[in-house]
């Protein structure tokens, strides 16, 4: 089950791909006294992400709409045996319900007795790596969630969702810092780590908890066991992004990713704090000396990275965004002649090639 715009990427390779998707009641999705209903979002997305084969770099939830950042592998899938297709696809869509609602999920005879069925499995399959389908399994069960909650029928959610392909590495982290800032855009945080549901606030606090925990079993090798887990910590963590149901920073990359185009925590959250205040006060003014390094090295310029960050939708209105190298590369596949720039990042690279 896709949309128009899905069928625009080619589903044999991963692709990045920024998502949007809006509420027909707008301001009812997840604003005022429906604030809670970020935190249905949020552990949907999560659980969805353990059963699909699909990474997930970024997302928002926002009062009345929804931000994500995510990549389908469907060679990924094909390696499941039959038995772990079966277990993702009843974890999604279970076949029997508690009375309060909660999902039962069948017994291991069950899931082998379905397994069985090499149809059914192969159906299964596809589905669990396709785009559509996920969008499918995220908003269905959380429009009909809030139906109830408001007692009401209907559409819930406006359309299906927008997609853009992002084709190269500074199109993913351009999309990445713009989703994760959209609180402190829309005024409702004043700083990354307070901007809460957003994979942002994540990243920030998974790391200052590795931090937290090299700290601990530095300075108290012999009761650092239960002292981490005390505070909840991880002893073995082997990065600052270790046990984080996100990607990790290290495979966040998007098309030919050059040596000096690989992006760190330490950089990613660098950069995400220092466009973060400029974006807060709402003026381009003094470049911070630490932004313009890493946006140098993914090979765009602070002026265009600072108008980007400041505007409004400025990943909404593309059929794919990148460098014009990478676009052309997209047209060709598609069978097009171009596909036009509306983003100002990558202006100058087309002006340069024209």
């Amino acid at each position: 089950m896709t949309i128009a715009r899905t069928k625009l990427l080619d589903e044999s390779r991963p692709t990045w791909v920024h998502c949007t998707s809006r509420c027909v009641r707008r301001a009812f999705l997840a604003g005022g006294k429906y604030e809670h209903r970020k935190a249905w979002v949020a552990d949907r997305m999560e659980m969805l992400a353990k059963c699909f084969a699909v990474e997930v770099a970024g997302f928002a939830v926002m009062s009345n709409h929804l931000h994500l950042i995510v990549r389908m592998d469907p060679v990924a899938v094909q390696a499941w045996p039959a038995l772990e297709v079966a277990r993702r696809w009843l974890s999604v869509y279970p076949r029997k319900y508690l009375k309060d609602g909660t999902a039962q999920l069948p017994s291991d005879a069950e899931i082998a007795m379905l397994a069985s069925n090499a149809f059914k499995v192969a159906l299964w399959r596809k589905r669990l790596a396709n785009l559509g389908w996920f969008m499918k399994a995220l908003k269905e069960p959380l429009a009909r969630r809030a139906n109830r909650e408001e007692n009401c029928a209907g559409t819930f959610w406006e359309g299906r969702f927008h997609s853009v392909p992002l084709l190269d590495q500074p199109a993913l982290i351009a999309a990445m810092v713009y989703v994760d800032l959209n609180p402190v855009r829309a005024k409702m945080a004043d700083r990354p780590e307070t901007s809460d549901f957003t994979a942002g606030q994540q990243r920030i606090g998974a790391r200052n908890r590795h931090a937290a925990a090299t700290k601990i079993v530095k300075r108290e090798p012999q009761q650092a066991a239960a002292l981490l887990a005390e505070a909840g910590l991880n002893e073995g963590a082997r990065h600052t992004e270790d046990g984080l149901w996100l990607c990790p920073l290290t495979r966040c990359q998007a098309g030919e990713v050059l040596a000096n185009q690989q992006i760190t925590v330490d950089d990613y959250l660098t950069l995400l704090d220092a466009t973060g205040r400029l974006i807060k006060v709402g003026k381009r003014g003094a470049i911070p000396p630490e932004l313009a390094p890493i946006l140098a090295r993914l090979d765009l310029s602070v002026e265009s990275w600072l108008a980007t960050m400041l505007g409004w939708r400025m990943f909404g209105f593309s059929s794919a965004l990148g460098h014009a190298a990478t676009r052309s590369a997209e047209a060709a596949r598609r069978g097009l002649q171009w596909i036009r720039n509306r983003c100002p990042l990558f202006a100058k690279r087309d002006e340069a090639a024209a």
